[in-house]
């Protein structure tokens, strides 16, 4: 029966199923459908009848969809969980080639041993801020669904504790913690040019520029530099401007097909 088929598909897409339990669903559904419809014909029904006695007794499609919702809401979260993990290692991986590359590139045009370089603990730094970064703009989104009105004000504040909470943790083990700050700040930054900032080119231009900026500044703070050694912060921190602004464009594809893969394969 058509309008059979159509009140699953209308059960199913409203349920939030994951995609690799979908099918499943779908045949237990048309199974008890069938069972009903066998029992209608038995007892004398014609087919419209049993349309109507269907569509009256199975209940409202919409509120059955938000029973199969709650029942596989830890299975989506759990889905989800690994979708930002990989999504959050793939796109940090990346970024940081990106960057290294161009620091290779810099250290042979000034003739410095590029293994000195890769290995520095300004790089491992580097690594952890980019990590602690991505991880902090691609938690923001997951946040911000967990509200109805404010979200972006409500999900950095959330972030924000949960960050706070990770630095008291890690300093409480005697663990290196900035990169934790840094990632935060960033990705509330990232996040908040994304949402407020309307021109693409703006958005692009305020992202790029303002790493730079702040690669000289914290240089100069540190201690004191030479010329050289202040271009190729910049340099630096400039493809880091660069990647995080393209990683903002792949985001939501990456995490699109790391998804749709996972419920596949589920």
């Amino acid at each position: 029966m058509r309008r059979a088929e159509e009140l699953v598909d209308r059960i199913v897409n409203s349920s939030q199923i994951p995609s690799g339990r979908r099918k499943e669903i779908q045949r237990e559904l048309l199974s008890h459908i069938d069972d009903f419809v066998s029992a209608a014909l038995e007892a004398g029904h014609d087919e419209m009848e049993i349309e109507k006695l269907l569509l009256a007794n199975f209940g409202d499609p919409d509120q059955i969809g938000k029973g199969f919702a709650w029942v596989y809401r830890h299975e989506r979260r759990g889905l989800r969980a690994v979708v930002f993990a990989l999504s959050t290692i793939l796109l940090a991986s990346a970024l940081l080639a990106a960057v290294l590359a161009i620091q290779t590139g810099l250290a042979l045009g000034f003739r410095t041993p590029v293994m000195e370089v890769l290995t520095s603990r300004h790089t491992v730094t580097e690594a952890l801020d980019i990590l602690a970064s991505v991880a902090a703009y691609l938690c923001l989104p997951l946040l911000e669904s967990l509200f109805k009105s404010h979200q972006f004000q409500k999900g950095a504040f959330l972030l924000t504790a949960i960050d706070g909470a990770l630095i008291a943790l890690c300093a409480a083990v005697g663990l290196h913690t900035s990169f934790l700050f840094f990632g935060l700040i960033d990705g509330l930054l990232l996040r908040a040019v994304q949402l407020f900032i309307t021109s693409r080119a703006a958005r692009f231009g305020l992202g790029v520029v303002s790493f730079p900026v702040a690669g000289a500044i914290l240089a100069v703070l540190r201690s004191p530099v030479s010329e050289v050694a202040l271009a190729a912060t910049c340099a630096s921190w400039l493809a880091m401007g660069i990647g995080y602004q393209l990683m903002i464009h792949l985001a939501s594809r990456v995490d699109a097909a790391l998804l749709n893969g996972l419920q596949r394969g589920s």
